[in-house]
């Protein structure tokens, strides 16, 4: 009798962990605070067309998207609403115009379609709420920030645009250490 009181213990123990954890394996992980992976991916697919690698580093190398995550999830919570819906209007429209996500399309294609947005001939309901070159404008001026900004503040990994631009690295007050000798 014990040996069954044992092993029945033992199943329940393992039923009982089975159902705490099914919550997390049906839970998509990101790394990102804000975004899902899908949105990532299309924001990341736009800020490299607006900053992107050549013999330099682009926005991809700089952690754009991780500056941009970082701003909306710590001090411009408001904004998120707005890269949402954007987000999922450019979709929309790629999806229109392309039948393809905005990440598939080739690069001349997402040229085109950020052309579109800029002058606000995007189609789709989702442009009803926001303009899209109004959601366009917010994106180049957070990748910018991302890319030439402070490292502090999430963006310019590695110092990517100082190098690019071949500045010294800025320095800080009471974290440097000089040789005195």
């Amino acid at each position: 009798m014990k040996q069954t009181c044992r092993k029945f213990l033992q199943s329940l123990g393992l039923l009982y962990g089975s159902v705490v954890c099914l919550p997390s394996c049906i839970k998509q992980y990101t790394d990102y605070r804000v975004f899902t992976s899908a949105e990532a991916e299309t924001l990341i697919a736009l800020c490299e067309q607006i900053i992107p690698a050549d013999h330099d580093p682009g926005a991809t190398d700089a952690g754009v998207i991780w500056f941009i995550d970082k701003l909306l999830y710590e001090r411009f919570p408001d904004l998120l609403p707005v890269y949402q819906q954007g987000l999922k209007g450019l979709e929309s429209s790629s999806r229109e115009l392309y039948q393809a996500s905005f990440t598939a399309l080739a690069p001349e294609q997402q040229v085109d379609l950020m052309k579109k947005m800029e002058a606000d001939q995007l189609p789709g309901a989702c442009w009803t709420g926001q303009k899209a070159s109004a959601f366009f404008n917010q994106v180049i001026r957070n990748t910018m920030q991302g890319f030439y900004g402070s490292l502090r503040h999430g963006g310019n990994k590695n110092y990517v645009s100082y190098r690019m631009l071949k500045l010294d690295f800025p320095l800080v007050v009471g974290q440097n250490r000089y040789n005195h000798g």
